[in-house]
């Protein structure tokens, strides 16, 4: 029986053993690629392309949300149609340019779009100038159709993309995003997933609301969609917490309630969350507790150890895509600095893209709701395997993994990896496996993320 045995820089105070058993000869279904993020390559006004970060942590899903916080005036229906007042139907009437070329950048990373059509946050505005319904409802939803038709349909010069998602609004359950009445917004939505649906039912998908997190209006809407038969291909939902294990019973109300109201094959979208352990209003306030906040909490190893956590979480719940706020420069929770160097999550998402490679999931035991959480998978060919661990501040700091199920005959190299304080998933230590079940071992940080590899010889 081989041992694996590594030393980190331990927390204070006794050891506590973890058991974690993982058995390659019980399938438990495929690896779901969850890794989608909000916003797009480029950022800081062109200055900085961040495609090859984006195509090594192999990015499948794209939500276009907040982009002038770091591209350009992009995406949001006042900077593609400025002048409301203006003639929908005149392409004189539009400015796509700027949104054309964001768009094209995202293309080479052959990943799929949700396209939000409505506003960006504007936290320093007081108050915020685009939170008003638009004085219009028919018009606004004539806007949505002609940008839908000028990306999927080659209108004004335009182009015939396979961008099939179509979200209406960001979070107008909260004022700072809408000032009108949940009632309104029903309107609102109606008018335009009706209109944006006709255009290609067959195709084009549309939905939203991008809830905040009132259960009350979701339920309005799902029920005044059902009562008037709006289209809801989608229901997209945000959620920042201190546990990632949150994440998952929220998709589970959620679903519970696209159920009720007759809309259980729509999407279940989480295009919104991250960790937030802090306070609303002392991170708008505060400079320095903000630093802390992004820099050290949400960027720093704690934030890597819950995204590790939440991607194991949502495999098993009723989630179909999920993107990460946000996978730029932003300050407030992006993968990178205003620099373009990854955070401490970024490594996270690196090491889950490692572990998409063997997407044949295996059967494990040891992961609890408080955030630890362990996801295993082989590839077909079983030469190789890889296991996630997530340590987001238990009080176990020594694993002893038990391996079960691995190919008869077969000697593996065995590599195990960590994101913590100190190491971007660095290599911790290195092991020849002898065939057969195998006990492994180690001591941990935490917080911590481990990444343990096992290649055939």
């Amino acid at each position: 029986m081989a041992a694996l045995l590594f030393s980190c820089a331990l927390v204070e105070g006794a050891q506590e053993e973890r058991a974690i058993e993982v058995d390659f000869a019980k399938p438990a279904g495929v690896i779901r690629p969850l890794n989608g993020v909000n916003g797009g390559p480029i950022v800081t006004r062109g200055a900085f392309d961040l495609s090859p970060q984006f195509a090594e942590l192999g990015i499948q899903h794209i939500r276009l949300h907040d982009i002038p916080w770091t591209y350009e005036d992009a995406v949001d229906i006042d900077c593609v149609f400025p002048r409301f007042d203006a003639d929908p139907d005149d392409p004189k009437s539009y400015n796509f340019a700027t949104t054309d070329y964001y768009v094209k950048t995202i293309l080479p990373l052959g990943a799929e779009m949700t396209f939000r059509l409505g506003y960006s946050a504007e936290w320093p505005f007081h108050p915020p100038i685009h939170k008003a319904p638009p004085k219009d409802f028919k018009k606004w939803a004539a806007v949505c159709t002609r940008i839908v038709r000028h990306y999927t349909q080659g209108w004004a010069d335009g182009y015939k993309y396979k961008i099939r998602e179509w979200e209406i609004w960001n979070e107008p359950d909260i004022p700072s995003f809408w000032s009108g009445t949940p009632e309104e917004f029903y309107q609102l939505y109606e008018m335009t997933a009706k209109a944006v649906k006709a255009l290609d039912p067959a195709t084009l998908k549309v939905g939203g609301p991008a809830l905040a997190g009132t259960h009350k209006f979701l339920e309005g809407l799902l029920k005044h969609c059902q009562e008037t038969k709006t289209p809801v291909d989608f229901v997209s939902w945000h959620r920042y917490a201190r546990n990632p294990f949150d994440l998952a019973t929220e998709a589970a109300t959620v679903q519970a309630l696209m159920d009720k109201y007759g809309f259980s094959k729509a999407d279940n979208i989480l295009n919104e969350w991250n960790y937030f352990p802090g306070d609303w209003d002392r991170q708008l306030k505060e400079p320095e507790y903000r630093r802390d906040l992004f820099a050290n909490q949400m960027g720093g190893a704690p934030g890597a150890a819950y995204d590790a956590a939440a991607l194991v979480y949502l495999q098993d719940s009723s989630v179909d895509i999920a993107d990460f706020y946000q996978g730029t420069t932003m300050f407030w929770g992006g993968l990178f600095d205003e620099f373009g160097v990854p955070r401490k999550p970024y490594y996270t998402f690196k090491a889950f893209k490692i572990l998409l490679e063997t997407p044949e999931r295996a059967a494990t035991s040891g992961s609890d709701q408080s955030g630890f959480a362990v996801l295993a998978g082989m590839s077909k060919d079983q030469a190789t395997a890889n296991i996630l661990i997530s340590n987001f501040g238990a009080t176990s700091n020594h694993y002893k993994i038990a391996l079960r199920g691995l190919p008869e005959g077969k000697t593996y190299d065995c590599e195990w990896y960590a994101v913590d304080g100190s190491r971007d998933l660095g290599l911790v230590k290195s092991e020849k496996l002898k065939p057969g079940p195998v006990t492994i071992s180690g001591d941990v940080e935490t917080p911590s993320v481990c990444l343990i590899r096992l290649r055939a010889r």
